[in-house]
């Protein structure tokens, strides 16, 4: 716990979520390198002005190859963006590249089954009957975090950081998802009543019954 609460004041934007989905054999290949892992949190700590690849070459003492030939790969399978031009300070000519995907723990969902729960319209109904409550719960967690000074340095760092792209911090994106995704695993894996409710649907068996 000490190591994690060190790293975390170290860093500029703080991590609450430690992976994401793997789509494909080049998303694989790409991500099994450690430099690649390097360059990519290097980026993220760049935050939503993003980094330049001189700077990332000069910074880490790597071959202007490896991170060029790393930088296309991961523009190529968006992961990362080229920061608009529009935004740029005047004069400004180089390349400035930020991470995508800063909400690292945003999950992956089978395209299929994805599309059934839309085209059944099921995804609109639980998105609808769960807005308020997890609403609510967001506002508390955040009082919560806010008014004790032990959590308060898991705030995510307040009007900085904006994607250029969705206008939005994805450090606090990351805070919610990592508390709403821990809350629905304790649900699902230690919860009675979700243990009762698979039994009662036939997806769960009762401990004497699987020895008989």
């Amino acid at each position: 716990m000490s190591e994690m609460l060190q790293n975390q004041k170290s860093k500029n934007i703080k991590t609450y979520l430690t992976h994401f989905p793997i789509k494909s054999y080049q998303e694989a290949d790409i991500l099994s390198k450690d430099i690649t892992w390097k360059i990519m949190d290097y980026m993220r700590q760049a935050g939503a002005k993003g980094i330049t690849a001189e700077e990332i070459i000069t910074k880490e003492c790597l071959p202007s190859s490896v991170v060029y030939s790393a930088l296309k790969e991961l523009y190529r399978l968006n992961y990362i963006f080229l920061y608009p031009r529009d935004k740029k300070s005047s004069g400004e000519r180089k390349k400035r590249y930020v991470c995508e995907r800063g909400t690292w723990g945003k999950y992956g969902i089978d395209e299929e089954f994805d599309a059934a729960l839309k085209v059944e319209g099921l995804l609109e109904g639980i998105t609808e009957d769960l807005r308020m409550p997890i609403m609510k719960t967001f506002k508390s967690v955040f009082d919560e975090f806010s008014s004790k000074r032990g959590l308060q340095k898991f705030l995510p760092t307040k009007n900085t950081n904006i994607c250029p792209h969705c206008q939005r911090s994805h450090e606090a994106m990351e805070f919610f998802y990592a508390i709403l995704l821990r809350t629905i695993d304790l649900m699902i894996t230690e919860s009675d009543e979700f243990s009762k409710f698979l039994k009662e649907r036939g997806y769960a068996s009762d401990e004497s019954t699987l020895t008989k």
